[in-house]
């Protein structure tokens, strides 16, 4: 087992209930606990049990201390496992950001999320979008008075078409070092604008800026391997 392979990140948003409109903050009393979640690594159909799926129990849940549900700010998130899961072609963990991504690069998000005419897919589905310029991405939603902070990244294409959609929040955004064959934790779902919209993209937890909040908490070193 590799160390760091029983850490899931996550989004923040994903491990509360429902907050109060007037006054949306996460309160202890507000988080999920962890004998709420059931982890299920290793599955690909949404609705059908897979052979390869593997269940695992929760023992500990962090929600970044800076999380702001009404701006999405630090809308990060760490589930420790009771126990690691065990690693094969089909559960594989996958390495912290050692730089950030440049504007242009691919990367790939999946997911379960709503796809068109608003239905779920009955597998793991994903796209591969570019990652988008900060500012690019802000102006593309000061109209709409929705900051995009530097604890944010922004991918998708100037057309739409491809995005995450309701149903993927806290999935991951990765990319592949060619050089090296590794992947790394680029971002994970966090918000956007409906789905897929011409000139609104997806917005992201960056990982890369919380790395070292997810390394205090882990207690691990830099390129640590965490699930997705």
């Amino acid at each position: 087992m590799q160390s760091g392979s029983n850490w899931i990140v996550t989004a923040a948003h994903c491990l509360h209930y429902s907050l109060d409109s007037l006054d949306p903050t996460p309160l202890d009393l507000y988080l999920l606990s962890p004998s709420d979640f059931k982890i299920i690594v290793g599955k690909h159909w949404r609705l059908r049990s897979d052979d390869t799926e593997q269940h695992l129990t929760v023992q500990h849940i962090f929600l970044h201390p800076m999380y702001d549900p009404k701006t999405f700010e630090n809308d990060v998130a760490l589930v420790e496992l009771s126990q690691g899961p065990v690693l094969n072609d089909f559960v594989m963990p996958i390495c912290l950001p050692e730089r950030p991504p440049g504007e242009g690069a691919m990367v790939i998000v999946s997911g379960w999320g709503k796809q068109f005419l608003q239905r779920f897919p009955e597998t793991l589905m994903e796209i591969e979008i570019p990652i988008v310029d900060h500012r690019t991405c802000q102006e593309s939603y000061a109209p709409l008075k929705k900051k995009v902070t530097g604890d944010m990244i922004c991918a998708g294409e100037k057309e739409g078409g491809k995005d995450a959609c309701a149903g993927d929040s806290g999935g991951p955004m990765v990319t592949l070092d060619k050089e090296t064959g590794q992947w790394y934790l680029v971002g994970t779902v966090s918000w956007g604008d409906d789905c897929g919209k011409k000139d609104h993209y997806g917005v992201y937890s960056y990982v890369y800026h919380n790395k070292d909040w997810i390394q205090r908490v882990t207690k691990l070193l830099a390129s640590f391997r965490v699930s997705w």
